[in-house]
């Protein structure tokens, strides 16, 4: 009897390891949310149209769910804001999901990314890069007027200080330096029905990232005795670093006093537990917080 216990339970070992070779689920992957008609800060009245796609498995078979603020709006591939107005601000993401052949016969995508939509209510907006710009690249401010007057000229701030008094509404950065990351906002004055007119924008903040590395991994030996101490290193210039085991942190960020970043990780492996794949990443954050005391 005792023989028998032993071997049913060998038997059930056996389907465990068996039924997770053959598991049907695909690797999770992640939706995107992008703007393809119009602009992510639009006055009201205007349009803009989103689409939900995931780039890393372009099967035909997605179905779409579109949310705002978290809640559901319409399950949709393509979602439009016709005549958007102020009240549809905010943060929009979206996911997918797709039928497979075996149980749970259906997948999900990760969400997307908040994609952020300003609808301006106002006369004056001002249009900034969609997404942070790096040092040394060009970037392009556009002071906009609700139904494109006549303009007669354009104030630039920066930081709630006169930056640039100018006639064009363009104003244009050819090197980016990581002081140019700051609240910007416009005056404009137009010419109305034989009349001068002037308003101005709300401030909006611009970011400018730095140059940095490519973080890298060492670990010493890829393969090691169960119970063996290991040491990890993330060698990087930059400012915080942080590791992840199976997409969990596994301490808290470190903040690097010197231009060379090591941070070391010690701590025991088990064969069953613990085995897995092990990476660092950077931490970006408000560049006024780089002056802090460390």
């Amino acid at each position: 009897m005792h023989v028998f216990h032993i071997f049913i339970v060998f038997i059930t070992l056996l389907a465990c390891v068996r039924m997770d070779d053959l598991d049907p689920t695909p690797p999770p992957v992640k939706a995107k949310a992008t703007v393809s008609l119009g602009e992510p800060r639009l006055f009201s009245g205007e349009d803009v149209q989103m689409t939900c796609s995931v780039p890393d498995d372009p099967s035909p078979n997605w179905t779409y769910e579109w949310f705002h603020d978290g809640e559901l709006l319409s399950a949709i591939e393509v979602y439009s804001l016709n005549k958007a107005q102020v009240l549809q601000s905010g943060s929009y993401t979206c996911k997918g999901t797709r039928t497979i052949e075996a149980w749970p016969y259906t997948v999900s995508s990760i969400p997307s990314d908040p994609l952020e939509i300003h609808v301006d209510g106002g006369w004056v907006l001002l249009r900034i890069p969609f997404e942070p710009l790096i040092i040394e690249e060009t970037m392009t401010l556009t002071c906009r007027v609700r139904d494109d007057p006549l303009m007669s000229n354009v104030i630039f701030y920066k930081n709630k200080v006169e930056l640039k008094k100018q006639k064009g509404a363009d104003l244009v950065f050819e090197k980016l330096k990581l002081e140019d990351a700051a609240i910007y906002s416009c005056r404009a004055t137009w010419i109305k029905n034989m009349e001068y007119q002037s308003s101005q924008s709300l401030p909006s903040y611009v970011s400018v990232l730095d140059i940095l590395e490519t973080p890298r991994i060492d670990g010493g030996r890829e393969k090691v005795r169960s119970g063996s101490k290991v040491e990890f290193k993330c060698i990087t210039k930059t400012l915080e670093c942080k590791f992840l085991r199976l997409s969990v942190p596994m301490l808290q960020p470190w903040n690097a006093r010197s231009n060379t970043a090591i941070q070391r990780l010690s701590r025991f492996f088990t064969v069953l537990e613990d085995s897995c794949i092990v990476y660092c990443f950077l931490l970006f954050s408000h560049p006024s917080d780089h002056n802090s005391n460390p």
